[in-house]
């Protein structure tokens, strides 16, 4: 007997990936939408047509002819971090037939930001854009730049900047160094890009907020 065989018409008993968790489906699949709705509620997802993709739902079901706008906010929610699982026909048909495993998600929906170097470049700090934007500002210096602490910190200091090696909620903006810059670059990261994410994602910030600038184009600044 498979897991799908121990379901009643108006119940279920099994734990399957869909249980309390919302479901949105976008496009058309191998069965009627009026059937693939009812399934999913058999199987414990929380669902109705039209329902739009958002950072609360946990799976989106992509198939045919879906809609690009949606397609599109999934790139956007990715890019702050909340990622939720998507499922083509191949996966769902796997699912249905009794395979849960390899698809299931934790209940409570967590940021997993991952920083690429477009973050970089749609949150790099512009400090040519009008005078001294760092101001009274709180500013992450991570610890493999190549700048002489003291030195830099007097610098940012005589400025009216404030220089700290860690990020709080009182934090504006973050120093990386040219390395850290050049990894994003290629699609790596290291520890310190590890840290940055790992502190945004402990936050209850819903999008992506911290301003961003290297060591090279900061000291630039500084001496210009």
């Amino acid at each position: 007997m498979s897991q799908l065989d121990l379901f009643s018409d108006d119940s279920f008993t099994v734990d399957t990936p869909f249980t309390e968790r919302v479901v949105c489906v976008l496009g058309t699949f191998s069965m009627p939408q009026k059937q693939l709705f009812l399934r999913l509620r058999e199987m414990g997802a929380e669902c109705k047509p039209g329902l739009r993709v958002s950072r609360n739902v946990h799976f989106v079901l992509v198939g045919t002819n879906a809609p690009q706008d949606q397609l599109d906010y999934l790139q956007t929610l990715a890019f702050h971090g909340f990622v939720p699982r998507v499922l083509h026909q191949q996966e769902l048909d796997d699912i249905f037939q009794g395979h849960y495993a390899p698809y299931r998600v934790d209940k409570r929906i967590r940021k997993d930001l991952h920083l690429t170097y477009q973050h970089y470049q749609q949150f790099r700090l512009d400090l040519y854009s009008r005078q001294n934007l760092l101001y009274t500002r709180e500013l992450y210096v991570a610890p493999d730049t190549k700048i002489p602490t003291e030195e830099f910190y007097q610098r940012l200091g005589d400025r009216g900047i404030y220089a700290n090696l860690y990020i709080d909620d009182t934090t504006d903006a973050i120093v990386i160094s040219d390395a850290s810059l050049e990894r994003l670059k290629m699609g790596e990261t290291d520890d310190v890009i590890r840290y940055i994410e790992g502190k945004y994602n402990a936050t209850r910030s819903q999008s992506y907020h911290y301003t961003i600038i290297s060591e090279g184009q900061l000291v630039e600044w500084l001496e210009s």
